[in-house]
């Protein structure tokens, strides 16, 4: 077994443990490497995560020990830059996260921070994987562990438990810290990741993913923090782009999902795997394929900027935590775009890339650079691990060189150190035959549709009553009007299940319900809406090509119909507390915040601080029996009440003394109860045995007065006696079977 000893910055490992590593680490490589038949397979669509082979923390285990060691006792010498732009770098990797996060720390950048992804386990992926997180934070302070969350495997967790995804993100989060992850120490969770569904609002994915989060972000008592999340890409070739902006652009007008997003994550990764097909065109100039990368990889962000006032609340979160996931994965022909190219080819676009990035970055004004790589790489073409493991490495070093020189401050040119020395294109190369750039993704630059948006401010509604009188407005995405040049047919929906809609507000109601806006109008309405939930419903507008409006109105409690304690019944120890809370509830279920008077009956079997208020203490007595704790309150018809029934165990008494005196030619023994509040016991009945000179003399049984005492009057003689307590027996009380020392000598 191997044991690393982690001292701050230091880890020592024995020779030998080391040589058993690695032979260990070699050998499960290449079992790997085998069982793939010296390549991964990854399915076609994009949402499919992984590769048939399992994961692995390095490609090079022997490579990967010797370079880590070296650097975690004798840190590498940064070399200094006089003005280099900030990165939080957020890397995704499916396997040989180690040696990415090792060969980026052999050559890193002074002002950037690196995140790495680690894989759950494959045989339980709701499992992080242990002892990886403290080998990532080892290589410096500006290196940290991300928790993969995945996405697939949590749903399926929450299906199969029946709990919520709230809990699947508080769950998961709880798995981090026995696995090795520590958040106060930079480490965060990564969320694999967004499904096309929360762009495109199929189903219940949008809330899930909202919950999610949430729950993530709040872990199980301990500090919060918030994560990444990965969102499933568009192919940069493949990808049917008028309904693809389309949903984007419904999804940024979703003001309540982006005010979640803003509360509970700091790195908003989409996921745009170039393809070298579209870089690689001969001839180029470096800055025209730039330009053409960042029409890609800065589409949303594009996109959000030039939006509406409707995604006020988007573009601040995206522009605040947009962090492009940029393609280093080598040899795919699916998933990852196209990178069937050589290792010089490759090496070329991730310098490219890198430069178009921080080029952006600078160009547009952001104080922080905020982006990352996938790294996944394939043995497509079968070469020997060997060759895979040098040539994988070449390209990670390149990838580490041109984050590094990235970051230096050229103003002519921001991020070309990615290329080389100034005025030198030695690595953003590679020429590729048939490559041709994708004009499509220039179309982001403008918002393509007109914009639905409430011509009435978000209301406050008693539940199950009408709203005020309600209207839609059509606009430009620079807010002015734009009337209608055909009939454009809208529907409202809720998102809560109870809510309805009618175009007058005596009904009658329907969950859905189509307006119009006329040719010449921009404008459709009076409608109402109803809703038996209280709540935030999030009320949305939907058209065809038109951007969806989305607004959230205040859905109130009615008065109190009846009350709920919580919990609804308790058994606990004698002198032992529990917390009731009462709720009340309205005609349609909804909980009413309530303030009740609070009563034990029977009155000794203990007592409730406070009297009056949303919630009391109950305290056990030190006697067994069962009760109710009852909340009394005003609701809407008068008094109302409700009830938690009350078990109390059997209390503990024991045998506080045993005292002896002296009568008319007797000997008195007494022996007093208590409980374990030391408060005097009457009732029990007690048995004695006292010896004399050793022998049995004595025994009796007698019942405890009001002052918890029993006394027995035995024939006096001469000689030393001891009394035991054979038996205490009450039916509110169970003896301890202990006797306190005693003798007495006459």
């Amino acid at each position: 077994m191997l044991v690393w000893r982690h001292e701050g910055n230091r880890v020592r490992m024995r020779r030998g443990a080391l040589l058993a590593w690695l032979g260990i680490a070699v050998l499960i490589a290449c079992a790997a490497l085998a069982a793939s038949g010296g390549a991964a397979s990854r399915p076609a669509a994009q949402e499919a995560r992984g590769s048939a082979a399992a994961p692995v923390s390095t490609l090079d285990p022997a490579g990967t020990a010797r370079d880590w060691r070296r650097l975690v006792t004798h840190k590498p010498t940064v070399r200094a830059q006089a003005s280099c732009r900030p990165l939080r770098a957020v890397f995704y990797a499916a396997t040989d996260w180690l040696r990415l996060a090792t060969r980026l720390a052999a050559s890193p950048s002074p002002c950037a921070q690196y995140y790495v992804s680690i894989p759950p386990l494959v045989s339980d992926k709701t499992k992080p994987r242990p002892d990886q997180a403290w080998r990532i934070r080892a290589l410096g302070p500006n290196f940290h562990a991300m928790a993969e969350i995945h996405w697939t495997t949590w749903s399926r967790w929450v299906a199969s438990t029946g709990s919520t995804w709230y809990q699947a993100g508080v769950e998961a989060r709880r798995r981090m810290a026995p696995a090795g992850y520590d958040v106060t120490k930079g480490d965060i969770w990564a969320v694999n990741e967004f499904p096309s569904s929360v762009r495109a609002v199929s189903g219940a994915d949008r809330a899930n993913a909202r919950e999610l989060v949430r729950g993530l972000f709040d872990g199980d008592g301990g500090a919060a923090v918030r994560g990444a999340v990965f969102i499933v890409g568009a192919g940069q070739r493949s990808t049917a782009i008028p309904l693809y902006q389309d949903n984007l652009q419904n999804w940024l007008t979703d003001a309540a999902f982006w005010s979640d997003m803003a509360a509970h994550v700091s790195d908003w990764s989409q996921e745009v795997y170039g393809d070298f097909r579209s870089y690689g065109v001969p001839g180029a100039p470096i800055a025209t394929r730039r330009d053409y990368l960042n029409d890609f990889l800065q589409h949303e962000l594009v996109l959000a900027g030039v939006g509406p006032p409707s995604v006020d609340a988007a573009r601040a979160f995206i522009q605040s935590t947009y962090s492009p996931l940029a393609n280093a994965a080598w040899q795919w022909d699916v998933g990852y775009g196209w990178t069937m190219v050589t290792v010089e080819q490759m090496q070329g676009f991730v310098s490219a890339q890198t430069y178009a990035l921080r080029y952006f970055s600078a160009t547009n004004g952001q104080a922080q650079d905020h982006w990352g790589f996938a790294w996944q790489p394939r043995n497509a073409t079968g070469l020997s691990s060997g060759d895979l493991a040098s040539q994988t490495a070449a390209i990670l070093d390149r990838l580490a060189a041109a984050v590094r020189d990235s970051g230096e401050s050229n103003p002519a040119d921001p991020g070309s150190g990615a290329c080389g020395p100034p005025g030198q294109n030695l690595f953003c190369v590679g020429d590729l035959p048939g490559a041709v750039f994708t004009e499509a993704w220039k179309s982001f630059r403008t918002w393509t549709q007109p914009v639905l948006v409430f011509g009435s401010p978000p209301q406050t509604i008693q539940v199950g009553a009408a709203s005020g009188p309600m209207s839609l407005v059509l606009q430009t995405s620079t807010g002015g009007p734009q009337a209608a040049m055909t009939p454009i047919g809208v529907t409202l929906s809720s998102s809560s299940p109870q809510g309805l809609f009618s175009t007058v507000p005596t009904g009658p109601w329907s969950s859905t319900l189509t307006l119009t806006i006329p040719v010449g109008s921009n404008a459709a309405g009076p409608f109402y809406y109803q809703d038996t939930r209280a709540g935030s419903p999030g009320l949305t507008a939907s058209a065809f090509g038109v951007t969806s409006g989305t607004q959230t109105e205040t859905v109130l409690p009615g008065p109190a119909v009846q009350l709920r304690v919580t919990p609804a019944s308790a058994k606990l120890a004698a002198r032992a507390t529990q917390t009731f809370a009462v709720a009340g509830l309205d005609t349609f279920g909804n909980a009413v915040q309530a303030t009740a008077t609070w009563s034990v009956t029977p009155a000794e079997l203990g007592k409730v601080v406070p009297r009056t208020g949303p919630s009391t203490t109950f305290t056990a007595g030190g006697r067994a029996g069962s009760g109710t704790v009852t909340a009394t309150a005003l609701g809407a018809a008068g008094s109302i009440s409700a009830a938690a029934t009350v078990t109390v165990a059997p209390g503990k008494i024991r045998v506080a003394s045993i005292r002896y005196g002296i009568g008319r030619n007797a000997v008195l023994v007494t022996a007093r109860i208590v409980d374990s509040g030391g408060r005097l016991v009457e009732g029990a009945r007690v048995a004695v045995l006292v010896r004399r000179r050793g022998y049995p003399y004595f025994s009796a049984r007698a019942t405890t007065l009001a002052n918890g005492r029993v006394t027995y009057r035995l024939r006096s003689k001469p000689g030393c006696y001891r009394t035991t307590v054979t038996a205490v027996t009450h039916p509110d009380y169970r003896w301890d079977r202990q006797t306190p020392a005693n003798r007495f000598c006459k």
